[in-house]
C-alpha cells in the first residue's frame, strides 16, 4: 500500500482547514456583523477588504490543498485504501476548489462597482436597495458559493477522516496477519 508523507497529508490538512474555518466566519461573523455599520457603503467597503484579504489565503489554501492531493501522492494512497470513497473525495475536492474560485471572482466584481470597494450592502448576504444590479447578482451568488464551499470542504474532512480509519483497520488486519503467522 503506497503512503503519502506526513508534510503532504498535514498541508492537505492544513488547507482545508484555512478555507473551512474561514470561510465559516466570513458567512456566520463577518457578513451578519458588518449590518452594525450605519452606512451602508462603509459596510460594503469593509466586507469587500476583508474578504478579498481571506480569499487570498483561502484561495491559495485550497490550490495547496489539490495540489498535495494530485500531485504529492495523497490520491494514490487513499485510493488503494478505498477507491469509491477516494474518488468521492476528489469530486467534491474539484468542487471546493471551483467554488472557491468562483466566489474570489464574484467578490472582485462586487468590489469593482465602486470606488474603494464601498458597494452598498444591507449585509454580507443582502445587497442594499441602492445596490447596483451586477454587485447584486454577485452578491447573491457569492452567498451561495460560500455555503457550498463549507459543505465540500466538510465532506472532504469527513471523508478524509473515513479514509484514514480505514488505513488503521488494514493496518491492525495486515498486522495482526504477521503476528499469527511469526508470533
Amino acid at each position: 500500500m503506497r503512503q503519502a508523507s506526513t508534510p503532504v497529508r498535514s498541508l492537505h490538512k492544513m488547507g482545508l482547514g484555512i478555507n473551512l474555518g474561514g470561510t465559516i466566519f466570513g458567512l456566520v461573523a463577518l457578513n451578519p456583523s458588518v449590518a452594525r455599520l450605519g452606512e451602508r457603503r462603509e459596510r460594503g467597503r469593509v466586507l469587500n477588504e476583508a474578504w478579498m484579504r481571506f480569499q487570498t489565503i483561502g484561495t491559495l489554501a485550497m490550490g495547496v490543498t489539490v495540489a498535495m492531493w494530485r500531485l504529492g501522492g495523497l490520491k494514490e494512497a487513499e485510493s488503494d485504501i478505498d477507491t469509491t470513497v477516494a474518488g468521492i473525495k476528489n469530486v467534491l475536492l474539484g468542487g471546493a476548489l471551483i467554488t472557491s474560485v468562483a466566489s474570489t471572482i464574484a467578490g472582485r466584481r462586487i468590489a469593482r462597482q465602486a470606488p474603494e470597494g464601498a458597494t452598498p450592502v444591507e449585509s454580507g448576504a443582502e445587497p442594499a436597495p441602492e445596490t447596483p444590479e451586477e454587485a447584486a447578482r454577485s452578491q447573491r451568488l457569492s452567498a451561495f458559493l460560500g455555503s457550498a464551499t463549507v459543505a465540500l470542504v466538510a465532506g472532504v474532512l469527513g471523508l478524509s477522516s473515513a479514509l484514514e480509519v480505514r488505513a488503521m483497520e488494514k493496518l491492525d488486519k495486515s498486522q495482526g496477519f504477521l503476528s499469527r503467522l511469526f508470533g
